[in-house]
Parts: C-alpha cells; structure tokens; sequence
C-alpha cells in the first residue's frame, strides 16, 4: 500500500516581507521565519494549517546570487500566489517507482538544507516528476529524514480542508493522483490550484494565477 499524504503548499510572495505581512492580514497571525535555501536563492517562513499540513511562504533570498534560480523567478511575482504543492514520503522510491510506471521520469532524490534562525541544519530530501506540461499542478515529493515536521512546531494559522486542481490533462492527472493513494478533486480547465482552509469557523481561499503556475523550481 502507498503511503502518502499532502504534505505541504508553496506560496510564493516576490518579497518575504511582503507575504508575511499579507499572510498575517489573512490569518491574524504573524509566520515564523525558516530560513535560506542555499544555491536556490530563496527564503521562508512558515505556518500550521494542521497537524501534518502546512504552508510555506517563499520569496527571493536578498543575500543570495539569484540569477538564474528560483528566487529570481519568484521576484517576478506581481501578487503572493500559490505556486505548487508537495507529498510527503518516508519512502521516495515508492513514488518514483509508481510514477514511472506511468510514464513520468523523475529527478532525485535530491538532497536539500537549510539553517534555522537558532542555527540548526535541517536536511531533507526532494523527488521532482518531469511533468512540465502540468503546471504547478503537479506535486513534487518530500522526505524530511531525521528533521521535524514544520507543521508540529510552527504558529497556526488555522486547518486545511480541502485542495481543488484544474487543468486541461485532468483525467490524466486525476488517475496519476489516485494511483498515488492521494484523494485530490480534479477538473478539466485553466491551469490552476486552490487551497481551502478554515480559519475561525470560516472558509478561506487560497489561489494561484496564471502567472504563479508558470513559474518553475528548476
């Protein structure tokens, strides 16, 4: 049996002050800083949105040379907008396999780190699908070995509720995700992914934008 499970959502913000400034006007509550990604030339901050989900601000890392890296892409952002989401694993070769069988060549595991604010070193590794014809609609895949998970140590900003992907490939996607295990409404349109989450008692949304969803890690 696959076991997998939304892990977290990449909210991408051309500036991280900016989006920890818009996230606390959404949520009321103020995300903590993670830290840089070394060689990715970006930087986080973090919120809950429950025990095991959660969301991660990520923006452009100023001390960083960001030409040709992901931050630099994310500099062009106009809005905070999502830009993908992840899966997490304790196994990265049981969604390699299943995903190869089904057509999708993947790049990793990757090794990945970062230093906290208190100056610890966290390392986790990164399995990314070659699926660029989806969009950020595709997840990539997360194994955080030895490291805490950012959802149990993080402020909350409320719980997670829902995902909804559109995309023109959808019934390709839709059973590329059930493979996997992963329960994800799926609809035929635009590019696009949706997080619901509720906050007090009310719904809030969470969206990408045309130009968010053509903006890649790698």
């Amino acid at each position: 049996m696959i076991n997998l499970q939304i892990d977290h959502f990449m909210w991408g913000a051309p500036d991280l002050d900016e989006g920890i400034r818009e996230a606390q006007r959404l949520f009321g509550v103020q995300a903590a800083l993670g830290g840089s990604h070394p060689g990715l030339g970006t930087r986080n901050a973090l919120l809950s949105l429950g025990e095991a989900v959660y969301l991660e601000i990520i923006a452009p890392d100023p001390e960083q040379r960001l030409e040709g890296t992901f931050g630099e892409r994310l500099g062009t952002l106009e809005s905070c907008a999502l830009i993908t989401w992840a899966v997490g694993s304790t196994d990265l070769g049981v969604p390699s396999r299943e995903l190869a069988e089904r057509g999708f060549a993947c790049r990793g595991p990757v090794r990945t780190r970062r230093a906290t604010p208190e100056g610890n070193l966290l390392e986790w590794d990164l399995l990314f699908p070659d699926a660029s014809g989806y969009a950020g609609t595709f997840p990539f895949f997360i194994d955080w070995l030895n490291c805490p998970h950012p959802a149990a140590h993080n402020p909350s900003a409320g719980a997670f509720r829902g995902l909804n992907i559109t995309l023109p490939q959808a019934v390709e996607l839709a059973a590329t995700l059930t493979s996997l295990g992963l329960e994800v409404a799926v609809q035929e349109g635009a590019p696009s992914i949706t997080v619901e989450i509720d906050v007090g008692g009310s719904t809030l949304t969470l969206q990408s934008t045309s130009q968010s969803m053509a903006i890649r890690m790698f």
